[in-house]
Protein backbone atom coordinates (compact mmCIF):
# COMPACT_ATOMS: atom_id res chain seq x y z
CA UNK A 1 0.00 0.00 0.00
CA UNK A 2 1.38 3.38 -1.01
CA UNK A 3 2.26 5.84 1.72
CA UNK A 4 0.08 8.92 2.11
CA UNK A 5 2.06 12.16 2.27
CA UNK A 6 1.45 15.81 2.99
CA UNK A 7 3.72 18.02 0.92
CA UNK A 8 4.56 21.45 2.28
CA UNK A 9 6.06 24.38 0.36
CA UNK A 10 7.04 27.70 1.88
CA UNK A 11 8.72 30.82 0.61
CA UNK A 12 9.35 34.33 1.89
CA UNK A 13 10.36 37.52 0.11
CA UNK A 14 13.88 37.30 1.55
CA UNK A 15 14.21 33.67 0.43
CA UNK A 16 13.32 34.64 -3.11
CA UNK A 17 15.77 37.55 -3.19
CA UNK A 18 18.70 35.75 -1.56
CA UNK A 19 18.26 32.09 -2.52
CA UNK A 20 16.02 32.17 -5.59
CA UNK A 21 13.48 29.77 -4.09
CA UNK A 22 10.01 29.59 -5.58
CA UNK A 23 6.87 27.72 -4.63
CA UNK A 24 6.66 26.21 -8.11
CA UNK A 25 10.18 24.76 -7.92
CA UNK A 26 9.53 23.21 -4.50
CA UNK A 27 6.20 21.74 -5.60
CA UNK A 28 7.72 20.31 -8.76
CA UNK A 29 10.58 18.66 -6.81
CA UNK A 30 8.25 17.19 -4.17
CA UNK A 31 5.82 15.76 -6.74
CA UNK A 32 8.67 14.27 -8.72
CA UNK A 33 9.99 12.62 -5.55
CA UNK A 34 6.56 11.19 -4.75
CA UNK A 35 6.25 9.71 -8.26
CA UNK A 36 9.69 8.05 -7.98
CA UNK A 37 8.98 6.63 -4.52
CA UNK A 38 5.36 5.58 -5.29
CA UNK A 39 4.01 7.99 -2.63
CA UNK A 40 0.45 9.31 -2.89
CA UNK A 41 -0.10 13.00 -2.11
CA UNK A 42 -2.91 13.38 0.44
CA UNK A 43 -2.75 17.18 0.56
CA UNK A 44 -0.56 20.10 -0.41
CA UNK A 45 -0.10 23.20 1.81
CA UNK A 46 1.83 26.25 0.68
CA UNK A 47 2.36 29.78 1.99
CA UNK A 48 4.43 32.96 1.92
CA UNK A 49 5.44 33.34 5.55
CA UNK A 50 8.48 33.56 7.82
CA UNK A 51 9.83 30.36 9.38
CA UNK A 52 10.87 31.95 12.67
CA UNK A 53 7.98 30.04 14.30
CA UNK A 54 5.04 27.83 13.34
CA UNK A 55 2.35 30.50 13.66
CA UNK A 56 1.75 30.30 9.93
CA UNK A 57 -1.78 30.16 8.46
CA UNK A 58 -1.28 27.19 6.13
CA UNK A 59 0.79 25.20 8.62
CA UNK A 60 -1.76 25.67 11.38
CA UNK A 61 -4.53 24.69 8.96
CA UNK A 62 -2.58 21.52 8.17
CA UNK A 63 -2.27 20.62 11.88
CA UNK A 64 -5.99 21.17 12.35
CA UNK A 65 -6.85 19.00 9.34
CA UNK A 66 -4.65 16.14 10.60
CA UNK A 67 -5.97 16.35 14.17
CA UNK A 68 -9.59 16.37 12.95
CA UNK A 69 -8.74 13.55 10.48
CA UNK A 70 -9.90 15.60 7.52
CA UNK A 71 -6.53 14.67 6.01
CA UNK A 72 -5.10 11.20 6.58
CA UNK A 73 -1.36 10.87 6.09
CA UNK A 74 1.67 9.22 7.66
CA UNK A 75 4.38 11.30 5.99
CA UNK A 76 5.22 15.02 5.95
CA UNK A 77 7.52 16.03 3.09
CA UNK A 78 9.54 19.24 2.67
CA UNK A 79 12.32 20.07 0.25
CA UNK A 80 14.80 20.86 3.06
CA UNK A 81 15.02 21.85 6.72
CA UNK A 82 14.88 25.65 6.26
CA UNK A 83 11.55 25.26 4.41
CA UNK A 84 10.21 23.59 7.55
CA UNK A 85 11.66 25.80 10.30
CA UNK A 86 14.44 28.21 11.16
CA UNK A 87 14.14 27.71 14.91
CA UNK A 88 15.94 24.84 16.63
CA UNK A 89 13.72 24.89 19.73
CA UNK A 90 10.49 25.15 17.72
CA UNK A 91 11.60 22.24 15.50
CA UNK A 92 12.13 19.95 18.48
CA UNK A 93 8.66 20.68 19.84
CA UNK A 94 7.00 20.21 16.44
CA UNK A 95 8.76 16.85 15.86
CA UNK A 96 7.35 15.62 19.19
CA UNK A 97 3.87 16.72 18.07
CA UNK A 98 4.32 15.00 14.69
CA UNK A 99 5.22 11.78 16.53
CA UNK A 100 1.95 11.97 18.48
CA UNK A 101 0.03 12.57 15.25
CA UNK A 102 1.71 9.64 13.50
CA UNK A 103 3.51 11.84 10.98
CA UNK A 104 7.05 11.07 9.86
CA UNK A 105 9.05 14.16 8.90
CA UNK A 106 11.30 13.76 5.83
CA UNK A 107 13.25 16.07 3.53
CA UNK A 108 14.18 15.28 -0.07
CA UNK A 109 17.38 17.34 0.01
CA UNK A 110 20.22 17.02 2.51
CA UNK A 111 20.16 13.24 2.88
CA UNK A 112 17.84 10.69 4.44
CA UNK A 113 19.13 9.34 7.75
CA UNK A 114 17.87 6.37 9.70
CA UNK A 115 17.17 7.78 13.16
CA UNK A 116 17.11 4.27 14.61
CA UNK A 117 20.89 4.56 14.48
CA UNK A 118 21.86 6.70 17.55
CA UNK A 119 24.76 8.45 15.79
CA UNK A 120 22.44 9.74 13.07
CA UNK A 121 20.54 11.81 15.64
CA UNK A 122 23.60 14.05 15.89
CA UNK A 123 23.32 14.72 12.16
CA UNK A 124 19.64 15.58 12.62
CA UNK A 125 20.44 18.02 15.41
CA UNK A 126 23.02 19.77 13.22
CA UNK A 127 20.59 20.00 10.30
CA UNK A 128 17.90 21.42 12.61
CA UNK A 129 20.24 24.05 14.01
CA UNK A 130 21.72 25.24 10.71
CA UNK A 131 18.68 27.29 9.52
CA UNK A 132 18.52 29.16 12.85
CA UNK A 133 22.28 29.80 12.74
CA UNK A 134 21.89 31.07 9.17
CA UNK A 135 19.02 33.34 10.21
CA UNK A 136 20.90 34.79 13.17
CA UNK A 137 24.04 35.31 11.09
CA UNK A 138 22.00 37.08 8.43
CA UNK A 139 20.39 39.28 11.08
CA UNK A 140 23.77 40.05 12.63
CA UNK A 141 25.25 40.93 9.24
CA UNK A 142 22.29 43.17 8.52
CA UNK A 143 22.66 44.97 11.85
CA UNK A 144 26.40 45.45 11.37
CA UNK A 145 25.82 46.70 7.83
CA UNK A 146 23.15 49.18 8.96
CA UNK A 147 25.37 50.53 11.72
CA UNK A 148 28.23 50.96 9.26
CA UNK A 149 25.89 52.80 6.89
CA UNK A 150 24.83 55.03 9.79
CA UNK A 151 28.46 55.80 10.62
CA UNK A 152 28.89 56.89 7.01
CA UNK A 153 26.00 59.32 7.47
CA UNK A 154 23.33 57.30 5.68
CA UNK A 155 19.90 56.90 7.28
CA UNK A 156 18.55 53.33 7.36
CA UNK A 157 15.02 52.11 7.91
CA UNK A 158 11.70 53.87 7.38
CA UNK A 159 12.04 57.52 6.43
CA UNK A 160 11.34 59.87 9.38
CA UNK A 161 8.33 62.19 9.11
CA UNK A 162 9.29 65.25 7.09
CA UNK A 163 11.49 63.21 4.74
CA UNK A 164 10.89 60.69 1.98
CA UNK A 165 13.15 58.41 -0.04
CA UNK A 166 14.39 59.57 -3.44
CA UNK A 167 16.31 57.21 -5.69
CA UNK A 168 19.38 58.29 -7.71
CA UNK A 169 21.79 55.98 -9.54
CA UNK A 170 20.52 52.88 -7.71
CA UNK A 171 20.95 54.62 -4.35
CA UNK A 172 18.26 56.08 -2.08
CA UNK A 173 18.58 59.42 -0.31
CA UNK A 174 16.48 61.23 2.27
CA UNK A 175 14.94 64.43 0.91
CA UNK A 176 12.50 66.86 2.60
CA UNK A 177 8.86 66.27 1.68
CA UNK A 178 5.53 68.09 2.18
CA UNK A 179 5.67 67.51 5.97
CA UNK A 180 9.00 69.33 6.35
CA UNK A 181 7.25 72.67 6.83
CA UNK A 182 5.31 71.24 9.79
CA UNK A 183 8.49 69.88 11.38
CA UNK A 184 10.19 73.28 11.16
CA UNK A 185 7.13 74.99 12.64
CA UNK A 186 6.95 72.43 15.46
CA UNK A 187 10.50 73.13 16.63
CA UNK A 188 10.07 76.90 16.22
CA UNK A 189 6.86 77.00 18.29
CA UNK A 190 8.21 74.77 21.08
CA UNK A 191 11.38 76.90 21.26
CA UNK A 192 9.30 79.99 22.10
CA UNK A 193 8.52 78.43 25.48
CA UNK A 194 4.92 79.68 25.31
CA UNK A 195 2.97 76.64 24.17
CA UNK A 196 3.04 73.09 25.50
CA UNK A 197 4.08 70.19 23.30
CA UNK A 198 0.49 69.01 22.97
CA UNK A 199 -0.81 72.49 22.15
CA UNK A 200 1.67 72.68 19.27
CA UNK A 201 0.85 69.14 18.09
CA UNK A 202 -2.90 69.80 18.02
CA UNK A 203 -2.42 73.08 16.16
CA UNK A 204 -0.28 71.36 13.51
CA UNK A 205 -2.74 68.46 13.19
CA UNK A 206 -5.45 70.96 12.34
CA UNK A 207 -3.18 72.29 9.59
CA UNK A 208 -2.79 68.84 8.08
CA UNK A 209 0.11 67.10 9.85
CA UNK A 210 -1.29 63.79 11.13
CA UNK A 211 0.82 62.86 14.15
CA UNK A 212 0.15 60.89 17.35
CA UNK A 213 1.41 61.99 20.78
CA UNK A 214 4.22 59.43 20.96
CA UNK A 215 5.32 60.07 17.39
CA UNK A 216 5.44 63.83 18.01
CA UNK A 217 7.68 63.39 21.07
CA UNK A 218 9.99 61.13 19.06
CA UNK A 219 10.19 63.79 16.34
CA UNK A 220 11.20 66.48 18.82
CA UNK A 221 13.93 64.21 20.25
CA UNK A 222 15.34 63.01 16.93
CA UNK A 223 18.64 64.66 15.87
CA UNK A 224 17.97 63.62 12.26
CA UNK A 225 16.18 66.95 11.80
CA UNK A 226 19.37 68.92 12.47
CA UNK A 227 21.21 66.82 9.88
CA UNK A 228 22.67 64.20 12.22
CA UNK A 229 22.13 60.50 12.89
CA UNK A 230 22.13 58.89 16.33
CA UNK A 231 23.70 55.43 16.54
CA UNK A 232 22.55 53.63 19.69
CA UNK A 233 24.99 51.85 21.99
CA UNK A 234 25.54 48.19 21.10
CA UNK A 235 27.84 45.65 22.67
CA UNK A 236 31.06 47.53 23.48
CA UNK A 237 30.23 50.42 21.14
CA UNK A 238 29.00 53.60 22.89
CA UNK A 239 26.16 55.75 21.60
CA UNK A 240 27.38 58.34 19.08
CA UNK A 241 25.85 61.06 16.92
CA UNK A 242 27.36 61.52 13.46
CA UNK A 243 26.89 63.96 10.60
CA UNK A 244 24.26 62.79 8.15
CA UNK A 245 24.39 63.04 4.37
CA UNK A 246 20.82 64.39 4.23
CA UNK A 247 19.77 68.05 4.44
CA UNK A 248 18.89 69.41 7.88
CA UNK A 249 15.43 70.91 8.44
CA UNK A 250 16.47 72.97 11.50
CA UNK A 251 19.67 74.35 13.05
CA UNK A 252 21.55 72.67 15.88
CA UNK A 253 20.88 75.75 18.05
CA UNK A 254 17.13 75.38 17.58
CA UNK A 255 17.26 71.63 18.29
CA UNK A 256 19.30 72.16 21.48
CA UNK A 257 16.91 74.86 22.67
CA UNK A 258 13.93 72.54 22.26
CA UNK A 259 15.76 69.76 24.15
CA UNK A 260 16.46 72.18 26.97
CA UNK A 261 12.80 73.16 27.23
CA UNK A 262 11.58 69.55 27.09
CA UNK A 263 14.08 68.52 29.77
CA UNK A 264 12.64 71.18 32.07
CA UNK A 265 15.70 73.40 31.93
CA UNK A 266 15.05 77.11 31.46
CA UNK A 267 16.49 78.48 28.21
CA UNK A 268 19.35 80.94 28.57
CA UNK A 269 18.51 84.64 28.79
CA UNK A 270 15.01 83.83 30.01
CA UNK A 271 13.73 86.35 32.52
CA UNK A 272 13.04 85.02 35.99
CA UNK A 273 9.40 84.22 36.54
CA UNK A 274 7.52 86.72 38.70
CA UNK A 275 4.65 84.35 39.43
CA UNK A 276 3.94 83.83 43.11
CA UNK A 277 1.09 81.79 44.59
CA UNK A 278 0.37 84.57 47.10
CA UNK A 279 0.40 87.29 44.41
CA UNK A 280 -1.61 85.90 41.46
CA UNK A 281 -2.69 89.41 40.36
CA UNK A 282 0.81 90.87 40.19
CA UNK A 283 1.24 92.30 36.72
CA UNK A 284 -2.50 92.65 36.20
CA UNK A 285 -3.16 95.60 38.56
CA UNK A 286 -2.55 99.32 38.01
CA UNK A 287 -2.26 102.09 40.57
CA UNK A 288 -5.49 104.07 40.88
CA UNK A 289 -3.42 107.20 41.69
CA UNK A 290 -0.64 107.31 39.06
CA UNK A 291 -1.74 104.62 36.62
CA UNK A 292 1.50 102.68 36.93
CA UNK A 293 1.65 98.92 37.31
CA UNK A 294 1.47 97.54 40.83
CA UNK A 295 3.95 95.00 42.06
CA UNK A 296 3.81 92.84 45.20
CA UNK A 297 6.04 91.75 48.02
CA UNK A 298 5.98 90.29 51.50
CA UNK A 299 6.33 92.16 54.78
CA UNK A 300 6.97 90.62 58.18
CA UNK A 301 4.84 91.84 61.11
CA UNK A 302 6.07 92.42 64.67
CA UNK A 303 5.05 88.91 65.70
CA UNK A 304 7.06 87.44 62.78
CA UNK A 305 4.14 86.57 60.47
CA UNK A 306 4.65 87.33 56.76
CA UNK A 307 1.91 89.21 54.92
CA UNK A 308 1.83 89.93 51.20
CA UNK A 309 0.89 93.32 49.77
CA UNK A 310 0.25 94.83 46.35
CA UNK A 311 1.86 98.26 46.15
CA UNK A 312 3.13 100.97 43.80
CA UNK A 313 6.85 101.54 43.21
CA UNK A 314 6.55 105.12 41.97
CA UNK A 315 6.30 106.85 45.31
CA UNK A 316 2.52 106.64 45.62
CA UNK A 317 1.06 105.49 48.89
CA UNK A 318 -1.10 102.88 47.15
CA UNK A 319 -0.79 99.66 49.18
CA UNK A 320 -3.28 96.96 50.20
CA UNK A 321 -3.30 93.43 51.58
CA UNK A 322 -2.92 90.78 48.84
CA UNK A 323 -5.03 88.12 50.58
CA UNK A 324 -7.98 90.52 50.84
CA UNK A 325 -7.64 91.61 47.20
CA UNK A 326 -7.29 88.01 46.03
CA UNK A 327 -10.40 86.87 47.85
CA UNK A 328 -12.45 89.81 46.56
CA UNK A 329 -11.24 89.08 43.02
CA UNK A 330 -12.56 85.52 43.27
CA UNK A 331 -15.91 86.95 44.39
CA UNK A 332 -15.72 89.40 41.48
CA UNK A 333 -15.55 86.43 39.08
CA UNK A 334 -19.00 85.38 40.34
CA UNK A 335 -20.45 88.35 38.46
CA UNK A 336 -19.56 86.63 35.21
CA UNK A 337 -22.46 84.21 35.28
CA UNK A 338 -23.32 82.55 31.99
CA UNK A 339 -27.03 82.11 31.13
CA UNK A 340 -28.10 78.50 31.00
CA UNK A 341 -29.60 78.89 27.52
CA UNK A 342 -26.26 80.22 26.24
CA UNK A 343 -24.43 77.18 27.64
CA UNK A 344 -26.84 74.88 25.83
CA UNK A 345 -26.33 76.85 22.63
CA UNK A 346 -22.56 76.59 23.09
CA UNK A 347 -22.90 72.83 23.62
CA UNK A 348 -24.90 72.27 20.43
CA UNK A 349 -22.55 74.41 18.34
CA UNK A 350 -19.57 72.37 19.54
CA UNK A 351 -21.41 69.11 18.99
CA UNK A 352 -22.19 69.98 15.38
CA UNK A 353 -18.65 71.23 14.73
CA UNK A 354 -16.85 68.15 16.13
CA UNK A 355 -19.40 65.78 14.61
CA UNK A 356 -18.38 67.17 11.23
CA UNK A 357 -14.66 66.75 12.08
CA UNK A 358 -15.13 63.13 13.21
CA UNK A 359 -17.12 62.34 10.07
CA UNK A 360 -14.28 63.71 7.94
CA UNK A 361 -11.77 61.62 9.88
CA UNK A 362 -13.79 58.40 9.42
CA UNK A 363 -14.19 59.12 5.72
CA UNK A 364 -10.44 59.63 5.37
CA UNK A 365 -9.78 56.31 7.16
CA UNK A 366 -12.16 54.50 4.81
CA UNK A 367 -10.51 56.15 1.81
CA UNK A 368 -7.05 55.01 2.96
CA UNK A 369 -8.32 51.47 3.64
CA UNK A 370 -9.71 51.38 0.12
CA UNK A 371 -6.27 52.34 -1.21
CA UNK A 372 -4.67 49.54 0.87
CA UNK A 373 -7.09 47.02 -0.67
CA UNK A 374 -6.19 48.35 -4.10
CA UNK A 375 -2.46 47.78 -3.53
CA UNK A 376 -3.15 44.31 -2.10
CA UNK A 377 -5.06 43.47 -5.27
CA UNK A 378 -2.09 44.68 -7.29
CA UNK A 379 0.22 42.37 -5.31
CA UNK A 380 -2.06 39.39 -6.02
CA UNK A 381 -2.15 40.37 -9.70
CA UNK A 382 1.62 40.64 -10.04
CA UNK A 383 2.02 37.31 -8.19
CA UNK A 384 -0.31 35.63 -10.68
CA UNK A 385 1.67 37.09 -13.57
CA UNK A 386 4.93 35.90 -12.04
CA UNK A 387 3.63 32.38 -11.38
CA UNK A 388 2.32 32.27 -14.97
CA UNK A 389 5.78 33.33 -16.21
CA UNK A 390 4.30 36.50 -17.69
CA UNK A 391 6.94 38.65 -15.92
CA UNK A 392 10.47 37.92 -14.76
CA UNK A 393 11.65 37.69 -11.15
CA UNK A 394 13.28 41.16 -11.09
CA UNK A 395 10.07 42.85 -12.25
CA UNK A 396 8.05 40.88 -9.71
CA UNK A 397 10.37 41.73 -6.81
CA UNK A 398 10.44 45.43 -7.69
CA UNK A 399 6.65 45.69 -8.05
CA UNK A 400 5.99 43.77 -4.83
CA UNK A 401 8.46 45.94 -2.91
CA UNK A 402 6.85 49.17 -4.15
CA UNK A 403 3.33 47.98 -3.35
CA UNK A 404 4.39 46.79 0.12
CA UNK A 405 6.00 50.17 0.87
CA UNK A 406 2.83 51.96 -0.20
CA UNK A 407 0.69 49.67 1.99
CA UNK A 408 2.97 50.24 5.02
CA UNK A 409 2.77 54.00 4.55
CA UNK A 410 -1.03 53.95 4.24
CA UNK A 411 -1.44 51.66 7.27
CA UNK A 412 0.71 54.02 9.35
CA UNK A 413 -1.56 56.93 8.41
CA UNK A 414 -4.65 54.86 9.26
CA UNK A 415 -3.31 53.99 12.71
CA UNK A 416 -2.43 57.61 13.40
CA UNK A 417 -5.94 58.74 12.45
CA UNK A 418 -7.52 55.98 14.55
CA UNK A 419 -5.52 57.07 17.61
CA UNK A 420 -6.89 60.61 17.41
CA UNK A 421 -9.61 60.69 20.04
CA UNK A 422 -12.87 62.42 19.37
CA UNK A 423 -12.45 65.86 20.96
CA UNK A 424 -16.11 66.77 21.35
CA UNK A 425 -16.74 65.47 24.89
CA UNK A 426 -13.42 66.83 26.14
CA UNK A 427 -13.98 70.33 24.79
CA UNK A 428 -17.70 70.50 25.47
CA UNK A 429 -17.31 69.27 29.06
CA UNK A 430 -14.38 71.57 29.68
CA UNK A 431 -15.96 74.65 28.13
CA UNK A 432 -19.30 74.27 29.88
CA UNK A 433 -17.67 73.63 33.23
CA UNK A 434 -15.39 76.65 32.94
CA UNK A 435 -18.14 79.04 31.88
CA UNK A 436 -20.54 77.69 34.48
CA UNK A 437 -18.06 77.85 37.36
CA UNK A 438 -15.42 80.43 36.51
CA UNK A 439 -14.76 81.32 40.13
CA UNK A 440 -14.28 77.67 41.13
CA UNK A 441 -11.87 76.99 38.31
CA UNK A 442 -9.79 80.04 39.11
CA UNK A 443 -9.66 79.17 42.80
CA UNK A 444 -8.24 75.65 42.28
CA UNK A 445 -6.01 76.42 39.29
CA UNK A 446 -2.21 76.59 39.40
CA UNK A 447 -0.62 80.04 39.45
CA UNK A 448 0.34 79.87 35.76
CA UNK A 449 -3.25 79.02 34.83
CA UNK A 450 -4.65 81.78 37.01
CA UNK A 451 -2.51 84.27 35.12
CA UNK A 452 -3.85 82.95 31.79
CA UNK A 453 -7.44 83.19 33.00
CA UNK A 454 -6.97 86.81 34.08
CA UNK A 455 -5.34 87.72 30.75
CA UNK A 456 -8.12 85.99 28.82
CA UNK A 457 -10.93 87.78 30.65
CA UNK A 458 -9.29 91.19 31.09
CA UNK A 459 -7.17 92.33 28.12
CA UNK A 460 -6.66 95.60 30.01
CA UNK A 461 -5.36 96.14 33.54
CA UNK A 462 -7.48 95.94 36.71
CA UNK A 463 -8.01 98.75 39.21
CA UNK A 464 -8.76 97.88 42.84
CA UNK A 465 -10.32 100.63 44.98
CA UNK A 466 -12.68 100.66 47.93
CA UNK A 467 -12.75 96.87 47.95
CA UNK A 468 -14.10 96.79 44.40
CA UNK A 469 -12.63 95.99 41.01
CA UNK A 470 -13.09 97.87 37.81
CA UNK A 471 -11.45 97.63 34.41
CA UNK A 472 -11.62 99.68 31.23
CA UNK A 473 -11.78 96.55 29.06
CA UNK A 474 -13.30 93.06 29.34
CA UNK A 475 -13.10 90.24 26.82
CA UNK A 476 -15.85 91.10 24.34
CA UNK A 477 -17.04 87.52 23.85
CA UNK A 478 -17.31 86.85 27.59
CA UNK A 479 -18.99 90.20 28.08
CA UNK A 480 -21.56 89.33 25.43
CA UNK A 481 -22.48 85.87 26.68
CA UNK A 482 -22.69 87.01 30.34
CA UNK A 483 -24.75 90.07 29.55
CA UNK A 484 -28.11 90.51 31.31
CA UNK A 485 -29.59 91.30 27.91
CA UNK A 486 -29.22 88.02 26.09
CA UNK A 487 -31.13 89.30 23.03
CA UNK A 488 -33.10 86.04 22.91
CA UNK A 489 -36.12 87.39 24.71
CA UNK A 490 -35.47 85.11 27.67
CA UNK A 491 -34.82 86.63 31.11
CA UNK A 492 -31.42 85.71 32.54
CA UNK A 493 -31.46 83.33 35.49
CA UNK A 494 -29.47 84.54 38.46
CA UNK A 495 -27.98 81.20 39.39
CA UNK A 496 -25.23 79.47 37.46
CA UNK A 497 -26.28 76.66 35.17
CA UNK A 498 -25.92 73.14 36.59
CA UNK A 499 -23.77 70.87 34.42
CA UNK A 500 -22.48 68.52 37.08
CA UNK A 501 -22.20 65.52 34.79
CA UNK A 502 -20.21 67.49 32.23
CA UNK A 503 -18.10 69.07 34.94
CA UNK A 504 -16.70 65.65 35.80
CA UNK A 505 -15.17 65.45 32.35
CA UNK A 506 -13.26 68.69 32.67
CA UNK A 507 -9.64 69.08 33.66
CA UNK A 508 -9.39 70.36 37.26
CA UNK A 509 -5.82 71.57 37.00
CA UNK A 510 -5.61 73.82 33.97
CA UNK A 511 -7.31 75.89 31.34
CA UNK A 512 -7.09 73.33 28.54
CA UNK A 513 -8.98 70.05 28.14
CA UNK A 514 -7.39 66.84 29.45
CA UNK A 515 -5.16 65.07 26.94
Amino acid sequence: MARQAIIYTRVSTDDQKVNGFSLQDQERSLKAHCRRENIEIAAHYQEDHSAKDFNRPAFQRMLSDVKEKRVKADLFLCVRWDRFSRSFEESLQMIRLFTKLGLQLKFIEGGDYDLAIPENKLIQVVLMALPQIENERRGLNTKVGMRQANREGRWTGISPKGYSWERHDDKSWLVPDENAIFIREAFSEIAKGIYSVQEVRKALNKKGMVCSKNQFYRILRNPVYMGKIKISAWRDEPEVIVEGLHDALITKELFDKVQSIMDGRKPKNTAKSKLNESLPLRGHLVCRICGGSLTGSASRSKNGVRHFYYHCNKGCKERFRADVANELFQSYLKSFQVPEEVLFLYYHILRDMFKHDDTDREQEIERLKSQVEGYQSKIHSVEDKYFDNAIDKATYDDARRRYKESINSLETKIKELQFQDSNFLNYAGYGLSLLGNLEGYYKQAAIEVKSKIVCSIFPGKLIFAEKKYRTPQVNQVLSLITSNNNHLGIPKKQKAANFDSLHLMASPGGIEPPL
